[in-house]
């Protein structure tokens, strides 16, 4: 097989691939993909917050999380 057929083999087959994958495609599908919302049960969300560490502690623990982690720091 010569250079050349060969070389003209590689460029049908790059040509092929770039058609079968269209990058603006991929890139939609998977905006719309991330915008929607994760189904998530009541069970998923208790062992996501077990695992952090989250639901102990005070429960304002979110607004007023910096004064209880360094309070008696200063």
């Amino acid at each position: 097989m010569g250079l050349e057929q060969r070389l003209n083999e590689l460029e049908a087959r790059v040509n092929n691939l770039e058609r079968r994958f269209n990058p603006e495609m991929e890139i939609d599908l998977l905006r719309k993909e991330l915008s929607q919302p994760v189904d998530r049960s009541a069970e998923d969300v208790e062992q996501a917050l077990k695992i952090i560490g989250m639901g102990e502690g005070p429960r304002d623990m979110a607004k007023n999380f910096r004064r209880y982690l360094y309070e008696g720091k200063r």
